[in-house]
C-alpha cells in the first residue's frame, strides 16, 4: 500500500512530477536513470521513483545533484530557454534553478516534521489491518516490532556485570549495573533527539572495541529519546535483508543492528547496505538505524581498495559515509570519579573500581577475566577447551557465520593440540571436559563458548554454540596471520552448511591452500551449486594443470556460470582456437555479460570488421557500459567525426566513464597530444566531471599559460571545488601572496579538505612556527587524515630524532593509518630511499596489513635476504594475501621443493592433487 499525503500533494512531489514528464518527453535517454544511479549512489528505481513525484530525496544535497546533472544536459542542448510546457509561461531554466529546489525543500522538511507523527500512526493502523489478512512467513526469522520501553537491556545484547551490583532486571542472574554515563552519550542522545524532533531518518553509528558499552550507550539513548517508537532486531543478517527488500521498516522503527559486522560484509552485507541507504533516503517517514561496529570494522569496510585489489566494501562504504558517528572511548578517563560516585551505592561497580583500572565496561563485563581463561588453561581439561575455542575463533575470522556446530569443533580441535597432549587424551571424555571447561562462566558472568537461542520456541539450540564477542574481536587481531590447521578444513566439509564452506573455500584459496580448497568448493558443488566449479577450474589453471581447467569450466559453463564460460574462451584464445572462443564469449554475452559483448567487440575490431565491432560496442553502451562509449568515440575519430566523438565521449561521463576518459587525456597530455587532451579536459567539465578542470587547468599551468589556469582553478573553486582552492593557493603561494594563499587554504580546510591543514602547516613551519605546524598536523589526524603525523614523523627524521619518528608512525597506525603508511611508503621507495620506506611498511605490516608485508618482502628480496623475504611472503600468504601466494609460488619456483600445486596448511609444500 502506497503512503497517501494526508491533504494534498506537497510542491515538491508536483514539480518532480512535472521534472520527470519533461525528461521523459525531452531527454530521454542522457542522462539515464542508471547513470543518474551511479553519481547519486542510488538505485535507477529510487531515481525513477523521484522523478515520477513518489518520494523526495532525503538529504538535500542529493537531490540539488540530481537538477545539476539534468540542467548540465539540458545547457548542453541549449534547451534552458525554452517553456517547460506550451502555454505555462515557466522556462525550463527556471523549473531547474538550484535555488528554488533548496526553497521547495526546505518547505517540505517543515511539511513532513508536522504531520509526520500523524502518518507514522496511520501507517501502524493500516499495518495492523493488513497483518489481519495476509500471512507472514518470515515472522519466524527475526523477532517481531515492539515499543522501545517494553525491550529489555538482556534482550537486546547489553552485557550482564560481574555480580554484585542491584539487579535491575527480572533475570536474577542478569546484572545491571548503575549507568554512569560519558560525553558521547549526551551527544548521542542529541543526535536521536534531534532527528526524532525533525522527522528525519539517519544512520547513527556507535563505534568502540568490544566490551567498551556501545551497547549499553545505544540502549539508554533510545529508552530515554524514543521510547514509544517500534523497535525491531534481527537474529541473521537474510533476515535483514528480506525486510529491506520487501519494504517492511515502518516510519518511527527503531533498526536495532548491533554488533553490525555480521550485516556488512560479503555479498549479502552489500546488498543491505544498498537496501538501507535506500531506505533511509526515500522520506516517507523517518528510521533510526542504529549500528554498533568494532573500530577495526569500521576501517575496513570505509577503507577504499588498495592498488589492484577488488573492491567488496563499495556500498558499505557509500553507507557509512552517510553515518552520523558516536566513538565509545576504550575507557573511562575523565569520568572516574563519577564512576566512584556511584559505586558508593553499586558493589559491582566497587568491585570493577577495585581491579585498580580505567577500563571499567571490560571489567564488568569479565572480558580481560575471559581472556586469561583463554590464554592461561589448567590443566588437560583446559588444554583441550583452548583447541575448541581456537578453533571457534578461526572458524569466525574466516567467515563463518551463524551458530558453530559442537561436531565441527571435535572434528576441528585435534589440530591445535601436540602429538603428546593428543596422545594423553582419554577418547571417550576428553571432549565433554573440553567443552565444560570453554562453556564455564567466568565471574558468573561470560563464556568462551555459549548457547545461542532456538531459531523458533523456547530454550537453547540444539548441537551449536557462541562465541563469545570480546575473544573474538581480541583473537582475531592476534591471529591475523595464521593458517587453521588440517583437521579445520577437513571438519568443514563434514560438518558445516553450504554458504560457510564456499566461503572457507575462498579464505584457503587466498592462502595457498589450494588443495583444500578444491575440496570445499567440490562439496558446495555436490550439494547443487555446480558454477563453483569455474573457481575449481581457476585453482587447477593457477597450478598448472590446465586440461582439468578446462573440463571444470565446461562443465560449470553448460550450467550457466558465465565466468567459466569467458575464462574457457581466454584458455582457448590461447591455445589458437578462435572459433571456439568466439562461441563462447557470444553465449555469455546471450546472458547479458557486457564484459564478453566488449571481447567479441575487440575481437571484430582486431579483425578489421568495424561494422560488427561497432554494433557490439552499441549494444554495450545500451547496458551503460561506459569504456564501450568511448570505444566508439574512438571509432568514430577515426572516421574523422569529430561531433560524433564528442557525442558518444559525453554519454561516456555521464554513464560513469569521466575516470577512464580523464586517464586518457592524462596519457594524451604526457605524449604531447595537448590538443586532444584539452578537448577531453573541457567535456569533462562541461558534464560537470569531478577534477576535470582541476587537470585542466593544470595543463595550462604546464602550457605556460597561467592566467588561463587560475582562471579554471577560479571556476572549480567557486563551484566548491575544494581541490582547485588547494592548487589556486599555491598558485598564490608561488606568486609570494602568502595572505590569499593562506585564506584559501583555510576555505578549502572549512569546506572538508583536511589535506588543506597540511598545507598551512607546512607554511607553519617554513616560516619557523613549529607548534603551529604541529596543531595543525594533529587537527588534520583528528580527522581523519593520518598523513598529518606522518609529516611530523618526517620532521623528526629530518632532526634525527629516530625515536620519535618511529613513534609518530606507529600512533598513525594506531589511528587506522595503515593505508596511508602503506601509500606513504610507497612513495619513499619510488624516491630511493628503501630505508625510510621499509620503515613504513614494517609499521603498516605491524597493524595487519599483508600488502604491506608483500612489499617489505620485495624490498628484503631487493637486499639478497632470500630467508627473511620468504618467511614475509608465507606470513602475508598465512593472512589470506593472494598476491603474496603469487610471490612464495614465484621464490620457490627454482628450489627443490617449489609451490607448484600450492601449501598444506603447515605450510609445506603440497604433492599434486
Amino acid at each position: 500500500m502506497n503512503k497517501p499525503e494526508t491533504t494534498t500533494d506537497a510542491a515538491i512531489k508536483v514539480d518532480l512530477r512535472r521534472l520527470g514528464a519533461w525528461k521523459r518527453e525531452k531527454l530521454p535517454d542522457t542522462p539515464s536513470s542508471r547513470s543518474l544511479a551511479r553519481h547519486l549512489h542510488v538505485s535507477p528505481t529510487t531515481v525513477s521513483e523521484w522523478l515520477r513525484g513518489k518520494r523526495v530525496p532525503q538529504n538535500p544535497d542529493v537531490l540539488l545533484a540530481l537538477i545539476s546533472f539534468i540542467r548540465v544536459e539540458a545547457q548542453r542542448r541549449s534547451l534552458l530557454d525554452t517553456a517547460v510546457r506550451d502555454g505555462d509561461g515557466q522556462t525550463v531554466a527556471q523549473l531547474l534553478d538550484q535555488q528554488r529546489w533548496h526553497d521547495l525543500y526546505e518547505k517540505d522538511s517543515l511539511r513532513r516534521r508536522r504531520l509526520g507523527s500523524a502518518a507514522a500512526e496511520g501507517w501502524r493502523a493500516r499495518a495492523f489491518l493488513e497483518g489481519q489478512t495476509r500471512a507472514t512467513p518470515r515472522s519466524v526469522e527475526r523477532d517481531p516490532a515492539h515499543p522501545v520501553r517494553s525491550w529489555t537491556a538482556r534482550q537486546l545484547g547489553v552485557h550482564a556485570a560481574i555480580s554484585g551490583g542491584p539487579a535491575l532486571t527480572p533475570d536474577e542472574d542478569f546484572v545491571l549495573p548503575t549507568f554512569v554515563p560519558r560525553p558521547h552519550d549526551a551527544a548521542l542522545r542529541e543526535l536521536l533527539s534531534a532527528a526524532a524532533e525533525h522527522g528525519e531518518s539517519k544512520l547513527v553509528l556507535v563505534r568502540g572495541d568490544s566490551c567498551t558499552g556501545k551497547t549499553r550507550s545505544a540502549f539508554e539513548a533510545v529508552r530515554e529519546v524514543v521510547p514509544e517508537w517500534d523497535l525491531v532486531r534481527f537474529g541473521k543478517a537474510e533476515s535483514l535483508q528480506s525486510a529491506l527488500q520487501l519494504d517492511e521498516i515502518r516510519p518511527r522503527t527503531v533498526l536495532w543492528l548491533d554488533t553490525g559486522h555480521h550485516y556488512l560484509y560479503g555479498a549479502i552485507g552489500e546488498s543491505i547496505a544498498a537496501a538501507l541507504r535506500n531506505r533511509l533516503d526515500q522520506g516517507d517517514g523517518p528510521v533510526l538505524a542504529l549500528l554498533t561496529l568494532w573500530r577495526e570494522d569500521d576501517h575496513v569496510l570505509t577503507s577504499a581498495p588498495l592498488p589492484g585489489q577488488e573492491d567488496t566494501h563499495l556500498q558499505a562504504r557509500s553507507l557509512l559515509a552517510q553515518a552520523n558517528r558516536i566513538v565509545v572511548p576504550p575507557d573511562f578517563g575523565d569520568e572516574m570519579n563519577a564512576v566512584r560516585e556511584f559505586s558508593t551505592g553499586d558493589t559491582s561497580l566497587a568491585q570493577a573500581l577495585a581491579a585498580g583500572t580505567s577500563a571499567i565496561t571490560q571489567t564488568l563485563a569479565a572480558g580481560p577475566a575471559l581472556l586469561d581463561h583463554y590464554n592461561n588453561p589448567a590443566g588437560e581439561q583446559g588444554v583441550h577447551g583452548r583447541a575448541l575455542i581456537t578453533a571457534a575463533i578461526d572458524a569466525r575470522r574466516l567467515g563463518v557465520n551463524g551458530p558453530l556446530p559442537l561436531e565441527f569443533l571435535r572434528a576441528a580441535a585435534p589440530g591445535y593440540l601436540t602429538d603428546s597432549q593428543r596422545a594423553e587424551a582419554d577418547p571417550e571424555s576428553w571432549f565433554t571436559a573440553a567443552l565444560a571447561y570453554a562453556e564455564l562462566r567466568i565471574k558468573r558472568v561470560v563464556s568462551a563458548l555459549h548457547p545461542v537461542p532456538s531459531a523458533a520456541g523456547m530454550g537453547p539450540a540444539p548441537g551449536v554454540v557462541g562465541l563469545a564477542d570480546y575473544l573474538e574481536q581480541h583473537e582475531r587481531s592476534v591471529r591475523r596471520l595464521v593458517c587453521p590447521p588440517a583437521t579445520f578444513w577437513t571438519a568443514a566439509l563434514d560438518h558445516l552448511a553450504a554458504p560457510n564452506v564456499r566461503r572457507l573455500a575462498r579464505a584457503a584459496a587466498a592462502r595457498g591452500r589450494f588443495r583444500h580448497a578444491a575440496s570445499l568448493y567440490h562439496c558446495v558443488a555436490d550439494h547443487g551449486d555446480t558454477t563453483v566449479l569455474g573457481l575449481v577450474g581457476q585453482i587447477r589453471e593457477a597450478v598448472g594443470e590446465t586440461a582439468d581447467a578446462e573440463r571444470l569450466y565446461e562443465r560449470a559453463a553448460d550450467d550457466g556460470y558465465v565466468v567459466a564460460m569467458i575464462r574457457l574462451a581466454l584458455l582457448r584464445e590461447k591455445t589458437g582456437d578462435g572459433g571456439s572462443a568466439e562461441l563462447l564469449y557470444a553465449r555469455a554475452a546471450e546472458a547479458g555479460n557486457t564484459g564478453a559483448i566488449m571481447r567479441l567487440a575487440q575481437l571484430r575490431e582486431k579483425q578489421g570488421d568495424l561494422a560488427d565491432a561497432e554494433r557490439l560496442y552499441t549494444r554495450a553502451a545500451a547496458a551503460e557500459n561506459a569504456r564501450a562509449m568511448i570505444r566508439l568515440a574512438r571509432i568514430r575519430e577515426k572516421q574523422e567525426d569529430v561531433n560524433g566523438a564528442d557525442e558518444w565521449y559525453r554519454k561516456a561521463i555521464v554513464a560513469g566513464g569521466d575516470g577512464v576518459l580523464l586517464r586518457m587525456a592524462q596519457k594524451w597530455e604526457r605524449g604531447g597530444d595537448w590538443t586532444n587532451a584539452e578537448r577531453l579536459y573541457s567535456l569533462a567539465a562541461e558534464c560537470g566531471a569531478a577534477y576535470a578542470s582541476v587537470l585542466w587547468a593544470r595543463l595550462r599551468r604546464r602550457r605556460g599559460d597561467a592566467v588561463g589556469a587560475e582562471r579554471l582553478y577560479r571556476q572549480a573553486a567557486d563551484a566548491g571545488d575544494t581541490g582547485a582552492m588547494v592548487h589556486l593557493a599555491q598558485m598564490r603561494e608561488k606568486a609570494e601572496d602568502w595572505i590569499t594563499a593562506e585564506q584559501l587554504y583555510r576555505q578549502a580546510a572549512d569546506g572538508g579538505n583536511v589535506g588543506a591543514l597540511l598545507h598551512l602547516a607546512r607554511l607553519k613551519s617554513r616560516n619557523g612556527d613549529r607548534s603551529g605546524a604541529e596543531a595543525l598536523c594533529r587537527k588534520a589526524a583528528d580527522a581523519g587524515e593520518p598523513q598529518g603525523l606522518i609529516l611530523l614523523a618526517r620532521a623528526c627524521d629530518k632532526r634525527g630524532d629516530r625515536a620519535g619518528a618511529e613513534s609518530l608512525y606507529k600512533e598513525a597506525a594506531e589511528r587506522g593509518g595503515a593505508t596511508a603508511l602503506f601509500r606513504m611508503a610507497r612513495l619513499r621507495n619510488r624516491d630511493g630511499d628503501d630505508a625510510s620506506a621499509a620503515l613504513l611498511y614494517q609499521q603498516a605490516a605491524d597493524t595487519g596489513n599483508t600488502a604491506a608485508l608483500v612489499r617489505l618482502g620485495r624490498l628484503t628480496e631487493g637486499t639478497g635476504d632470500q630467508t627473511r623475504a620468504e618467511h614475509m611472503f608465507r606470513q602475508a600468504c598465512d593472512g589470506g594475501d593472494s598476491n603474496a601466494v603469487a610471490e612464495l609460488m614465484r621464490v620457490r619456483m627454482s628450489s627443490d621443493q617449489p609451490l607448484t600445486y600450492g601449501l598444506e596448511p603447515d605450510g609445506t609444500p603440497s604433492a599434486p592433487w
